[in-house]
C-alpha cells in the first residue's frame, strides 16, 4: 500500500514539475526586454553617468560577472564594458540569455540606487522555409511550410499576404490552376521566405492519338491513348459529324454500323485539351465499296440512275417529236 502511494506522489510531483518547467519555457520569451540573434554582439546600456571612482558590478541574474573598483577591474575583463560602463556581449548563445542589471557604488560606499535592468533572449535565426505540395483525392490541393517551434508563418498567393496563420495550406486545385505559393516564417530576430510553388496536379495534356482494335469482324474498340495522364483526365468520343457519341477512355461499336465512320476523340482538364486526328475501324471491308474519292458510293449510283432516267426521258421525247413531224 505504501509502495501504491509513494509511486502516486511521485507521479504527481513530476506532473507538477513538468507544468512548472512548460509555464517557465512558455513565458521565458514572453518577459523578454530586447531579442538578439544567436552569433550577434549586444550590449546592454548603463543608464547612469559613471564617475571614474565608482564602484560598478554586473549581474547576469543572481551572479556576478563584472566588478570594477576605481577603473581596476575585479571580476571580468576591461573589453567587458565600454567607455560609459555599458555591458558588452559578443558572439552570443542561447546561455547569455538572461536579466542584466547594473549595480553602482560611490566611493562613499554608498548606492546609486535601483538602476534600470534589462532581460535579453537569444534565439537562433530562422531557417529559409521549404514549401510542399501534396493533390487529395478530392480534387484540392495541401500546401505545406516547413516551421520550426516558436516561429510564426505568414502565406502568400502571387505575393499577397493570405490570412492563414497555420502549418498546412488548402485550396480548390480548380481555384489555383496557375497561382504561386509561398511561406514567411518568422520570429524575434530574423525572418526567410520560401521560393514559390505552384500545383501540379493537373498535367498539360498533349495531343492524343487514337488506337484500333477489333473483335473479329463484329466489334471494334477505339482507345484514346494520351502520354501525360492525371486522375482529373476527361474523354470524350465525337463522329465526323462532330455529334458527341460517349464519353471515357474507350469506344465500343458494332462494325457493321461504323464502317466508314470516322471517330475523334477530346481529352481534357481544367487547364488544358486536344483532339485527336480521326480514326477509322480497320476490322472489316465490305466487297463492294462503300465510298469513293471519299463520297458515298450511293451518291455515285444515284446519280447515275438520275442521268439514266435523264437520257430514257431526252430519248422519248425525241422519238416522240419525230413520230409527229412524219405524220404531218
Amino acid at each position: 500500500m505504501r509502495t501504491v502511494k509513494k509511486m502516486s506522489s511521485a507521479a504527481t510531483i513530476a506532473v507538477f514539475l513538468l507544468c512548472c518547467f512548460i509555464t517557465a519555457s512558455t513565458g521565458s520569451q514572453a518577459d523578454c526586454d530586447v531579442y538578439a540573434a544567436t552569433g550577434s554582439s549586444f550590449t546592454v546600456r548603463l543608464k547612469h553617468v559613471l564617475k571614474d571612482s565608482d564602484s560598478l558590478r554586473w549581474f547576469k541574474n543572481e551572479n556576478l560577472i563584472f566588478h570594477r573598483r576605481s577603473k581596476k577591474v575585479i571580476i571580468g575583463k576591461n573589453d567587458d564594458v565600454d567607455s560609459t560602463g555599458s555591458l558588452k556581449l559578443t558572439q552570443l548563445t542561447k546561455n547569455n540569455t538572461g536579466r542584466y542589471a547594473p549595480q553602482i557604488h560611490r566611493a562613499d560606499g554608498t548606492s546609486a540606487g535601483d538602476l534600470p535592468s534589462v532581460r535579453l533572449c537569444v534565439l537562433d535565426r530562422v531557417q529559409k522555409p521549404n514549401v510542399t505540395m501534396t493533390c487529395t483525392d478530392k480534387g484540392h490541393v495541401n500546401f505545406t511550410c516547413s516551421v520550426g517551434q516558436n516561429e510564426k508563418i505568414t502565406w502568400f498567393m502571387d505575393d499577397e499576404a493570405l490570412e492563414e496563420k497555420e502549418k498546412t495550406l488548402t485550396r480548390e486545385i480548380k481555384d489555383v490552376l496557375k497561382a504561386r505559393f509561398s511561406c514567411n516564417v518568422s520570429n524575434s530576430v530574423s525572418s526567410e521566405i520560401s521560393l514559390p510553388v505552384q500545383q501540379n496536379c493537373y498535367a498539360t495534356l498533349q495531343k492524343p492519338h487514337v488506337t484500333v482494335n477489333c473483335t473479329g469482324d463484329s466489334e471494334v474498340t477505339f482507345t484514346c491513348a494520351v502520354s501525360q495522364k492525371d486522375n482529373y483526365v476527361e474523354f470524350k468520343w465525337f463522329n465526323k459529324e462532330n455529334k458527341q457519341q460517349e464519353s471515357g477512355e474507350t469506344l465500343t461499336k458494332k462494325t457493321k454500323d461504323v464502317v466508314n465512320t470516322r471517330f475523334f476523340c477530346n481529352v481534357s482538364n481544367p487547364i488544358s485539351y486536344h483532339i485527336s486526328d480521326p480514326a477509322v475501324q480497320n476490322c472489316f471491308k465490305p466487297s463492294f465499296p462503300t465510298e469513293l474519292l471519299g463520297i458515298s458510293i450511293w451518291v455515285f449510283i444515284g446519280g447515275g440512275a438520275g442521268l439514266l432516267i435523264l437520257v430514257i426521258v431526252t430519248a422519248t421525247v425525241c422519238c416522240v417529236r419525230a413520230r409527229r413531224k412524219r405524220r404531218i
